[in-house]
């Protein structure tokens, strides 16, 4: 695959998975960073070019932090509609825990935690839009791509 992330930039981004919790498949956490930089593309599919999915990343930097174990599971995970829904799950679910750390919302509810809480919605509501168009769009990609594609890159 070879995308152009550096190795200091998905060491930040684990870093950062770290400090919010994120949910991971088995064996992220012990897989080296060089093999996490060949997983991982940026946010959008494969089939986009390099251009499109910088472009995409830039614009959705704070869904990095769930694309990163997404595309490790889209890489090692068996080629069943479970194991592709349960990565789309988890992408969708640490969104949320992203958006939570990025937006914490306290009680009582002030005009600041009003807007924190309109922009943890927002961020929320996009999250799982984000899961929910690869659970639609993405099953042909990820049943068609070989877990030995990732290995051979």
């Amino acid at each position: 695959m070879g995308y152009d992330y550096t190795a200091e930039h998905i060491e930040t981004l684990l870093a950062h998975c770290r400090e919010v919790g994120i949910l991971t498949a088995p064996g992220f956490w012990d897989t080296p960073v060089e093999t996490l930089r060949g997983y991982y593309n940026g946010i959008g599919p494969d089939a986009w070019s390099s251009r499109l999915r910088r472009l995409t990343t830039f614009l959705l930097r704070p869904f990095e932090l769930a694309a990163l174990p997404h595309d490790y599971e889209y890489a090692t995970a068996p080629r069943t509609y479970l194991a592709f829904t349960i990565a789309n799950l988890r992408f969708a679910a640490n969104a949320m825990l992203e958006a939570y750390h990025r937006h914490p919302v306290r009680l009582p509810l002030n005009k600041t935690g009003r807007r924190e809480l309109r922009r943890l919605a927002a961020m929320i509501l996009f999250g799982l839009l984000l899961a929910v168009l690869c659970q639609c769009f993405g099953w042909k990609g990820f049943k068609n791509t070989k877990i030995e594609d990732y290995k051979n890159a």
